[in-house]
């Protein structure tokens, strides 16, 4: 059997949270960006270009004037694209809903939160991994994400910031040019992501603070619980990157802060990862989760702000983000 108290094969320990003032958020926070980026900082670059009233990739958004396609350039000819989908009748918030290793962004779900979201007037950022979009989309997105760690090295920092880059750009872009391009100024931003786009809002809420509520879906678990098919591509396990912080610590940095909240969302009957089928180690499925998410709120507590809750979503029959976690746990979070 193995031993739990040391994780799977290549796994870091992250059992450990190490935060325990608001001065060691904004030091651990600096330190992962200057991983990622070579400097303490996000980065103040803008997207490549903005063509305004594109045909967007999902079908048939309620409440929607135009949708935009910011293109977005990185180093090394590494590129992507977000689709801003502007309401007509805004009520002055943001959400970026980000897909995982699907190239579709109308799939498992994440088409219909976006069609929830933009109904009720919320600006939302459609997104995509690097190497999984439409256009830019080899077949398997596992082998596209271990190729760009293998073959592209940045003049500096980590390829890492290729899967996090797009959402800093199009924030930035997006606070700048609202009277010029004729979007609403966005007073929030908020996040949400599925598998792979579950990882990335766990990680960009840890790093930004303007994130204010975040509900990664399917994304993540501590690297001392999984096993199987829970471990995950290379992004969710760079040991260079985990031996900085761990997972509970990202949730904790992800939550922090007033008016903050992360709410984590894992698919009990999960036919692909983090589910209780891909579950091992001496306790249940649902003690195991209850135990991290219990520390994470009892450090948010003691930091003086933040809340963290994890729900454990009984009704999605797969992967996927599923109409009770969107109907009966996002927008009601983001209604409140």
């Amino acid at each position: 059997m193995l031993a739990w108290s040391v994780v799977a094969a290549g796994l870091v320990e992250d059992r450990e949270l190490r935060p325990g003032s608001l001065e060691d958020v904004v030091r651990v926070r600096a330190t992962l960006l200057r991983f990622i980026w070579g400097e303490a900082r996000l980065p103040d670059s803008l997207p490549a270009r903005v063509e305004r009233g594109v045909l967007g990739p999902v079908q048939d958004p309620p409440n929607v004037v135009r949708v935009d396609a910011l293109r977005i350039a990185m180093e090394a000819g590494v590129e992507t694209v977000a689709y801003h989908f502007v309401p007509a009748a805004p009520n002055g918030q943001m959400v970026v809903v980000h897909q995982g290793h699907a190239c579709q962004l109308d799939h498992l779900g994440v088409g219909d939160l976006i069609r929830d979201l933009t109904q009720a007037g919320y600006g939302v950022l459609g997104m995509y991994m690097p190497r999984c979009r439409p256009d830019d989309c080899p077949g398997s997105c596992t082998a596209a994400h271990e190729a760009l760690f293998a073959e592209v090295q940045p003049a500096r920092g980590s390829p890492l910031k290729f899967f996090l880059e797009p959402i800093a750009q199009s924030f930035n872009y997006l606070q700048k040019r609202s009277q010029a391009d004729g979007f609403p100024v966005y007073r929030a931003f908020h996040m949400a992501g599925l598998s792979g786009g579950g990882w990335t809002t766990t990680v960009y809420a840890a790093l930004d603070p303007r994130i204010r509520l975040s509900f990664p879906v399917a994304g993540t678990l501590p690297l001392y619980l999984r096993a199987g098919g829970s471990v995950g591509d290379v992004e969710q396990t760079l040991p260079e990157f985990y031996r900085l912080t761990g997972y509970p610590e990202l949730y904790v940095l992800g939550a922090c802060g007033a008016g903050r909240r992360q709410v984590q969302i894992l698919n009990r009957l999960d036919d692909c990862c983090f589910g209780a089928a891909q579950h091992r180690g001496p306790l249940s499925y649902d003690d195991a989760l209850r135990g991290y998410e219990r520390r994470v709120q009892e450090r948010l507590e003691v930091l003086g702000g933040g809340s963290f809750r994890l729900v454990i979503d009984e009704q999605a029959p797969g992967h996927q983000i599923s109409s009770y976690a969107a109907r009966r746990v996002i927008l009601p979070a983001l209604a409140r």
